[in-house]
């Protein structure tokens, strides 16, 4: 007995931990939402090269497109072009589209378009950098520069503070910094300083180029650094030493290489436009799934063809029906025929709609029951007497749609969808039980069924929960478990509290 019971246990522990631990996995790791409804702020970027081929040479045009931005996912990409062949090439810590042509003439226009989402992983793709040694540089500068480092030293504790230390110095504008930056200051320029002195002070860092995202039709790019402190990159704005990427900023290319080039063309321009595109989180899920080669994303629901898909739906939702089944019958007390004609009726229901659907169904089984209870002056055997009552189930079910249809009631044509053999078994039981046991008897089990299949509809078709189990089938792991762990109910049900409630009271 100790035995059968641990080994209960131990399945209704294992099922409930795995259906969890898939739950939460597919929720957070793979950013499947828990409402149908929730959106994700998405962006497309697109990156528009225009130049004008010479004629009867062959082309080709470079740019640098985003890869592994942080705090962004790449959702999708396209790109577009007439007659061009297309590469994409990984390139030091950069990424680039390669678009060729044999021959060319006239004007060119080529598009790459991408759409990101927001994300929580802050990592990005640098790797930890090689040591590098200083470089050789001209002797006024080289003294610009060791002043430089031991003014930021003496006001620094760490590699963050000493890299903001620095660009608070360049900002003074002195001597120094106007020898490192030059005679045009400019945002590359104050870059390249910056970068000049951390990498004399034997610290890595590297230039950055990106773009906000925000509701502009152009944007432009902007200058960040990338700091390397012994335990990882961090991103510094170069102007008010402000640490930490902003949010919605996409890193375009690390490097001050230029973002495009063209080979057999002339007179190149290059540009930017944003727009945000609301989307659906779960189609986001499902799209970055296919990205990553996530096997339980492969092998789920939502690779299915749609028409599949709605199957599922109302199929999963079954073991949920029968699950209210179980507690109405084991907990409450309510008396149905049989498990599973109310969960059947239920997914009538569903297109009958509830009050129709218990009008059709008490015309067919009370027109049902006068049949039944005539064969019973015949004498017929078990399986001819459920066949004579099955065609007249039909032949009512027939009889119903048709005149729905002249009448004008397009309600009653649903009748059809009806389960027909759960309807004929229904009126066989419910004759036995009028017989064994009286009218009422009969009368309390089919209510009680009709009953059932009102409270395991709304249960079923409830919108939030049909989502739940259709976005994560593991759920059932779940569902399986609770009903393992009910099974070893052999308490009371409810009805019997209320009647036997004089014999709590004796002495």
């Amino acid at each position: 007995m100790k035995s059968r019971q641990h080994h209960l246990y131990a399945l209704i522990g294992t099922l409930f931990f795995l259906g969890i631990a898939i739950f939460l996995y597919r929720h957070l790791a793979l950013d499947v939402p828990l409402t149908e409804t929730k959106t994700v702020n998405s962006w497309m970027v697109e990156a528009n090269l225009r130049f004008t081929a010479e004629r009867n040479r062959p082309v080709q045009a470079h740019m640098t497109i985003p890869y592994m931005p942080p705090s962004l996912v790449i959702l999708d990409e396209y790109f577009v072009s007439q007659n061009y062949g297309i590469t994409t090439n990984l390139n030091a810590d950069n990424r680039e589209a390669v678009w060729s042509l044999r021959r060319g003439s006239g004007p060119q226009s080529l598009y790459y378009r991408v759409i990101l989402r927001e994300t929580d992983h802050q990592a990005g793709r640098l790797g930890k950098p090689l040591l590098q040694k200083r470089r050789v540089l001209p002797d006024n500068e080289n003294v610009a520069v060791d002043t430089m480092i031991m003014q930021a030293r003496q006001s620094s504790a760490d590699i963050q503070t000493f890299t903001q230390s620095v660009i608070h110095e360049l900002d003074k504008h002195d001597g120094n910094a106007r020898l490192l930056i030059g005679d045009e200051p400019g945002e590359r320029a104050l870059v390249q300083a910056i970068i000049t002195v951390l990498n004399q002070a034997r610290i890595e860092a590297r230039p950055v180029q990106g773009i906000h995202l925000k509701q502009d039709t152009r944007a432009e790019t902007q200058w960040f650094l990338a700091v390397y402190n012994e335990q990882g990159w961090i991103y510094i704005n170069p102007h008010t030493g402000a640490a930490g990427l902003p949010k919605n900023f996409l890193v375009w290319q690390y490097g001050f290489e230029p973002l495009f080039a063209v080979t057999g063309g002339k007179i190149p321009q290059f540009s930017l436009t944003i727009s945000p595109t609301p989307m659906n989180a779960l189609s986001a899920a499902k799209t970055r799934g296919l990205q990553i080669d996530s096997r339980l994303l492969r092998f789920s629901l939502l690779a299915l063809p749609v028409n599949v898909q709605e199957t599922y739906k109302v199929l999963l939702m079954v073991p949920i029906g029968a699950f209210i089944i179980l507690l109405l019958r084991n907990f409450v007390g309510l008396m149905t025929f049989g498990t599973f004609m109310p969960v059947l009726i239920a997914l009538a229901f569903r297109e009958t709609h509830v009050v129709w659907g218990l009008i059709l169904f008490t015309l067919i089984v009370s027109f049902g029951l006068l049949v039944r209870f005539y064969l019973d002056k015949l004498r017929l055997l078990l399986v001819p007497r459920l066949a004579v009552i099955l065609t007249v189930v039909i032949l009512m079910m027939l009889f119903i749609s048709v005149m729905s249809l002249n009448l004008n009631l397009g309600s009653g044509l649903s009748v059809a969808l009806f389960p027909m053999i759960i309807l004929t078994m229904t009126i066989e039981r419910m004759c036995v039980t009028w017989d064994e046991r009286g009218a009422y008897e009969a009368i309390k089990s089919g209510g009680g069924s009709l009953l059932a299949a009102v409270i395991a509809y709304a249960v079923m078709y409830f919108p939030a929960l049909q989502y739940l189990m259709f976005a994560f089938p593991e759920l059932l792991f779940v569902l399986l478990a609770v009903i393992l762990m009910f099974g070893e109910y052999r308490g009371y049900r409810l009805s019997e509290l209320f009647r036997f409630k004089v014999l709590a009271g004796m002495p």
